[in-house]
């Protein structure tokens, strides 16, 4: 089913644009809906669990991003206009986003700056180790239009704070789901500032649902037909949509996880 809202507001509430669940793994979004990543077969037992709880964020994560160019290597991806390939466009969207968020003091962790293979479980991992203030999966798509912001499918449980020490490595997103809420939103507020269309969407997919940081995964797709400019493979898009997911993330930081005080300067919690 899907929701629509009037145009978004800049409050603290959220405003999904557009709200679709994937029922299962592996199963597409309903008809009309954007594409979703598509979501692997576990590879994992599902007696692995992640030790890991997220935490509120000391001075020392605050400005680290996780940033996951989605597919490389023998894992190619999407085929998108003139044969390039999804894994080239989101390598090159995260390159332009890293160097953005350098600018405003941010330090990055990527899963990888080559054409790498690596599996879903080693990207959520990796981002799962560094903690960082948020995690942004890219990818890129040559159906629908405008870009598209997903979050994990997963219910969020009624008390996040009445988190188990462990937690399933399939359903790790579910206690941070709150967060990764915002962040969508403040990046959806963010690309409409752009004057970008946007829709914000659910979906049950890997690596999201194994990340224990707030996390999206946003997608490209051509802003209108027929036109080269408007392609997900086109900079000047791509450096449209780098700067807005930059100057979200830097709102995020802001609002979500401000500087230690003078009477708590490490801004660890007591």
């Amino acid at each position: 089913m899907t929701q629509h809202c009037n145009p978004i507001l800049k409050a603290a509430t959220l405003c999904l644009l557009a709200l679709t669940t994937a029922a299962s793994r592996g199963q597409a979004p309903a008809a009309q809906t954007p594409s979703a990543p598509t979501a692997t077969p576990s590879q994992r037992d599902q007696s692995f669990y992640v030790s890991q709880l997220p935490k509120p964020a000391p001075a020392l994560y605050r400005n680290l991003i996780f940033l996951d160019a989605a597919h490389g290597g023998s894992d190619t991806g999407a085929r998108l206009p003139n044969n390039v390939l999804e894994k080239d466009v989101t390598l090159a969207l995260a390159s332009r986003i890293k160097a953005l968020l350098a600018a405003a003091g941010f330090y990055v962790v990527s899963s990888h700056e080559t054409d790498t293979d690596m599996t879903t479980d080693q990207r959520a991992e990796i981002a799962n180790h560094a903690r960082p203030a948020a995690c942004i999966v890219l990818h890129a798509t040559s159906t629908g239009s405008g870009v598209h912001i997903f979050t994990s499918a997963l219910t969020a449980p009624d008390d996040p704070t009445a988190a188990p020490r462990v937690l399933p490595w399939d359903t790790a997103q579910a206690y941070t789901l709150p967060q990764s809420l915002r962040v969508a939103n403040q990046i959806g507020l963010a690309f409409t500032d752009a004057k970008l269309p946007v829709i914000l969407t659910q979906a049950t997919v890997r690596p999201l649902d194994n990340l224990t940081c707030p996390a999206v995964a946003i997608e490209l797709a051509p802003l209108a037909s027929g036109s080269s400019s408007f392609r997900p493979t086109d900079s000047g898009y791509q450096q449209r949509v780098a700067q807005a997911i930059a100057t979200a993330l830097t709102t995020w930081r802001t609002l979500n996880a401000p500087p230690p005080s003078q009477a708590n300067p490490t801004g660890v919690p007591r």
